[in-house]
Order: C-alpha cells, then structure tokens, then sequence
C-alpha cells in the first residue's frame, strides 16, 4: 500500500524564501548597526580609560598637568612618557613623520566636522601627535584660548583621539574623534560643565556648519549609551 508524504510545494518554498529574505533585509542592517555602535562604544571608553589613567599618573608623580606650563608642541612629549609604545609622529612646527602609523599632518584635510560636509578645524590637532599601540591616534593642542572678550586669555590643553584610527573612516569629529580638555589636574569630555565648548547646538548638532562642529560631543558620547546608535545611522 502507499503511505502519503506530505511535502512543500514550489510556491509555498518560494513564498517562505520571501518572507525570510524580507525579515533578514529589515533585521540584519539593525544588527550590523547595533555591533558597529556597541564596538564604537567600547573603544570610546577605552580610549577615555587609557587618557585618564595617564593624567593620574601624572598628577600622582607631580608633573604639571597646567598648560600654562607648557610652550606649544611640549605637553605631548611629557604626555608621551607615561604610555608605553607610543609612536611618537611629530607636530606642525617639528614636522610630522612619515611612517606607516603616522599619517596626518597639519595641512591635510584628514577630519570632517560633526555634519560630515564642513572640514574639521585642524588647528587644534597640531601641537603633537601620538600613534597609540592599538592602532588609537591622539592629537595635542596646547595654546592660548581668547574667550568672548579678546582681551581674556586662557591657556589650555585639549587632547583628542581618533578612537579607530586616521586610517578607518569615517574620520568625523563626534562619530570616531573624539576631544577632551585638561581642567584642573582632571580629564574631562569636551562639552561636559568647565570645559570651553559646551554649546551643543553649535558644537554637537548635525546642522551646524561651525568648523568646531564635533568638538562637544564627547559628553554625549560618554553618558548616553544609545549615542552611538544614532551618529551611525
């Protein structure tokens, strides 16, 4: 005797493909966002660690964290004697080398600002740049900051880190460069309460065309965990 079988037909195969494929083109964009944010995240905030344990060493062994102690193009290089197998790459007014870790110089148009059209203000990365042996890159600004009032001068120190690398796009201030500002013997994300640029509609939003546009974001970067969600969409 004959015992049924009972079987998909071609259409009912097709049909479930199609659904799949439906289901997988919706989904798995989501994901890889999701991996890509989470990743950014992580070297974010690895980045920031590695910063903040050097400048506590520093203030532990009593080495001035003050930029007024400093004439440009020197922070980096006392900075750089407490990160073991960093790249030192120069400056603008030394001359950046050219190396296989060591890419970006000052006349380069390397970095876009936060709306991703602007080009990002290079001026404050050329006071030192160090190649981080997991592939990081941190750039030094050391100057005298005028306030509102040009008769104010304020001498500062930023440090900012290409958390991926000047190699590894997208290179944009707020989505893989990142700045921080040394006040008071702290580390602290630029645009957080006593840093310089704290004004996110023209220092952290996504309209403005400031050549600055970026700067303020690492705040954000750092107490809202969906931030990177969002920048990478």
């Amino acid at each position: 005797y004959c015992i049924a079988r009972s079987a998909f037909t071609l259409a009912e195969t097709l049909i479930t493909l199609g659904i799949i494929g439906v289901v997988a083109a919706i989904t798995i964009p989501n994901l890889m966002t999701a991996y890509k944010a989470q990743r950014f995240r992580s070297q974010f905030l690895k980045s920031y660690s590695t910063l903040q344990q050097v400048v506590k060493r520093m203030v532990a062994e009593e080495v001035s964290t003050e930029a007024s102690s400093y004439a440009s193009n020197t922070f980096y290089k006392e900075f750089q004697k407490f990160i073991t197998g960093s790249t030192d790459c120069g400056s603008y007014l030394q001359g950046v080398k050219v190396s296989p870790v060591c890419h970006y110089s000052h006349r380069e148009k390397g970095y876009k600002a936060y709306n991703k059209k602007t080009d990002a203000y290079i001026h404050y990365f050329d006071d030192g740049i160090l190649a981080m042996p997991d592939g990081t890159s941190l750039y030094f600004e050391n100057h005298i900051q005028l306030g509102n009032d040009s008769s104010i001068r304020t001498p500062m120190i930023f440090i900012s880190v290409d958390i991926n690398g000047y190699n590894v796009k997208p290179n944009v201030w707020g989505i893989d460069m990142f700045t921080f500002q040394l006040v008071e013997g702290e580390l602290l994300p630029m645009g957080a309460k006593g840093t310089f640029f704290t004004d996110e509609n023209v220092y952290c939003n996504p309209e403005s065309s400031n050549d600055k546009n970026g700067i303020a974001c690492a705040v954000k970067a750092k107490d809202d965990t969906e931030y990177f969600k969002r920048v990478l969409k």
